[in-house]
Order: C-alpha cells, then sequence, then structure tokens
C-alpha cells in the first residue's frame, strides 16, 4: 500500500537526520574548552543553527521522497491516504518537537559541567534571551518546511482516481494492462445491458 511505503520512508529520512543531528551535538560537547576550569559551552549560534539546518534537511529530503514514491507507476494517493500522510508531516514538523531542544541542550551541558566541578560561561544565565530568539527563528523555519512539503503531497493528491471523472478513470485504469483494459470493457458492458433491462422492465 502506497501510504505504508510512504510513512515507512518518511520516518526513516526523520529518524536518520535526527540521528545525524545527535552526532554532532555529542561531538561539540565532547570537544569541552576549558580556561582557568572555566567551561565554555558551544556557541547557541553554532546550536540554533544545526537545528535550523535539521529542519531545512528534512524538508528537502521529504519533498523529494514524496515525489520520487509518488510518481511511481500504479501509484495513486486516495484522500484518506493523503490525510494519514499529511499526519506523518505534521508530526516531524510539531512546534513541540523542537521549541524546547536550545533550552533542554544548555540544561544538559549545565549539569555535566557542574557535576565536573567545573565554572560555567555566561551563556546559561543568558538562557531566556537566548531560547526567545531561537524559538521565533524556529518557528518561522518550520512553517516554511512544513508547507513546502505539504504542497508536494497536494500535487499527487488531485490526481487520486477518485478526483477524477468516470471517463477518466476508465481511461486511467484501462491503460495500465491489457486484462484490466478488458475486465473494464466487460464492466461497462454489463452496466449498460443492465440499465436497459430496469428501462425495459419499467415500460412494461
Amino acid at each position: 500500500m502506497i501510504t505504508d511505503i510512504l510513512k515507512a520512508k518518511l520516518e526513516t529520512i526523520n529518524y536518520k537526520c535526527e540521528n545525524t543531528l545527535k552526532l554532532k551535538l555529542n561531538k561539540l560537547c565532547t570537544d569541552k574548552h576549558y580556561d582557568n576550569s572555566k567551561f565554555y559551552a558551544p556557541s547557541p549560534q553554532v546550536i540554533e543553527a544545526l537545528w535550523f539546518d535539521l529542519i531545512t534537511s528534512k524538508e528537502h529530503k521529504l519533498v523529494q521522497e514524496i515525489a520520487i514514491v509518488l510518481n511511481m507507476p500504479d501509484a495513486t494517493l486516495s484522500k484518506e491516504s493523503a490525510n494519514t500522510v499529511e499526519g506523518i508531516i505534521n508530526d516531524i514538523f510539531s512546534e513541540d518537537q523542537y521549541l524546547g531542544r536550545m533550552r533542554d541542550f544548555y540544561k544538559e551541558i549545565d549539569k555535566k559541567g557542574r557535576s565536573n566541578g567545573s565554572l560555567f560561561d555566561s551563556t546559561y544565565n543568558r538562557l531566556n534571551l537566548i531560547d526567545s530568539a531561537y524559538q521565533e527563528g524556529v518557528i518561522k523555519i518550520l512553517r516554511k518546511a512544513r508547507n513546502n512539503v505539504l504542497a508536494e503531497l497536494e500535487l499527487h493528491k488531485k490526481s487520486a482516481p477518485e478526483d477524477l471523472g468516470f471517463l477518466a478513470q476508465w481511461r486511467q485504469y484501462s491503460n495500465l494492462s491489457p486484462l484490466r483494459a478488458i475486465g473494464t470493457i466487460i464492466l461497462l458492458s454489463c452496466t449498460s445491458s443492465l440499465i436497459a433491462w430496469i428501462i425495459k422492465s419499467d415500460i412494461f
């Protein structure tokens, strides 16, 4: 089923992007900078850029994957399936997934620094200001990314079979395979005969 294929691929992309970011953050935390026992945390601008890049990377990869999957032969997306995929996209770009990340990151950094007996620089003390700027920026990027991915999905949703007229559906299905074409012709013939019989019965 096309929905299951898309769901698996989109969730895999999300997982891989998150895992790549986690490795980068771990490296930043490992490469600690000390000066007279004072620990200097990674720059908020650097951390912010990593999360912004994460969202943009997800956006581009999801758009690309949706186009690849839904451009495959016989690939169609019903309204119900489209709604399911939309839900996955909305979850991936949910604000709740990102708004608290800056604060949580520096809280964890502060916790590790204190446990090692190191003095922490002033970054944590400026966290409210840093976090406010980050949240404002991440909301804008999330909205842009979500809208672009949903727009790609919308392009394919419009070509779903139930949105086509009867003749357009017949043309689409009959072009898929000779057996299906024959089946369609037989079905139309039987339908015509049934209608004629009903009309004749009503007359007599």
